[in-house]
């Protein structure tokens, strides 16, 4: 089921990901980089604000399907609402996506916020962001047989549990269309949730790259075998807000709009507050 159902899910992201090069500018070195949208007016999420609050930005493609909205519950917060219209999949025309530049390293922790509104149609599935490599070539059936970069991204699926979705040169032969496997976690639609990802990349020649996603403070899994690359190269070097439905069938659609709201976007060498509390918590 799991094959069938998750076949043809990277398909559309092949032109989702997008293929281009920045500009030759070296990023200072950075132990936690923060991105909210409270300093922006409630409007679509436009580029000059995308280059403000990211810095160095590789490529986007929003189409005015990323608002900027306060909160009714929150006054003060601001957070960002993405569309995903009815009746198309893909990059392209559903949700939104951009590539954004960080500092090279070997390990980073990536944590979000995310809420999906009440009413979202999952339909088969979609994708959430990440991080990964230059580009985020790695994608869509394109595999990275060379170890000269890789992908680690989210997907929700059909009935909402939340699964890894990862490119790398030592995923199974058999994974076409990128690994997966099952983790303890679902989407709680109109709450809140904060999803918190580690990629640390392998020593060269070894498999001991790793991979955790926690949910809300929970541990949702844990790779540490993983071979992300060969050589020295292709260490963590961009962040990949890569969100539509997808799939590349019309069948993967949503039968209405629906829309995810996102906040408090985390970069960083050190563990989120809530893994550390739950690390804590264990140690008692």
């Amino acid at each position: 089921m799991w094959s069938k159902t998750l076949l043809v899910a990277g398909l559309l992201s092949a032109i989702s990901i997008f293929s281009s090069t920045a500009a030759a500018e070296s990023l200072p070195p950075y132990n936690e980089f923060r991105v909210n949208f409270n300093q922006h007016q409630p409007q679509p999420y436009q580029r000059a604000m995308l280059k403000a609050d990211w810095h160095m930005l590789v490529r986007d493609w929003l189409q005015n399907r990323a608002i900027v909205r306060f909160d009714k519950k929150n006054p003060g917060n601001h957070y960002l609402r993405v569309k995903y219209p009815a009746n198309v999949v893909g990059g392209w025309h559903s949700g939104a996506q951009f590539i954004a530049k960080v500092p090279e390293s070997n390990e980073y922790w990536l944590s979000y916020k995310m809420r999906f509104q009440p009413g979202f149609d999952f339909r088969k599935g979609g994708k959430l962001p990440g991080l990964g490599t230059g580009d985020g070539r790695y994608a869509g059936g394109n595999k990275p047989v060379k170890g000269d970069g890789w992908t680690a991204r989210l997907m929700w699926l059909g009935d909402g549990r939340l699964v890894p979705y990862l490119y790398y040169v030592g995923m199974p032969a058999e994974r076409r269309f990128g690994d997966y496997w099952p983790m303890d976690a679902r989407v709680r639609p109109g709450q809140w949730q904060e999803v918190s990802q580690r990629v640390r990349v392998n020593t060269p020649g070894k498999r001991d790259g790793i991979y955790e996603v926690w949910v809300d403070g929970k541990l949702a899994t844990r790779r540490t075998d993983i071979v992300w690359r060969y050589g020295n190269q292709a260490e963590i070097d961009a962040f990949l807000f890569s969100t539509f439905h997808g799939g590349a069938s019309l069948d993967w659609a949503p039968r209405w709009d629906s829309y995810i709201d996102f906040d408090d976007f985390v970069i960083g060498r050190k563990a989120p507050a809530a893994v550390q509390r739950a690390w804590l918590a264990a140690a008692r």
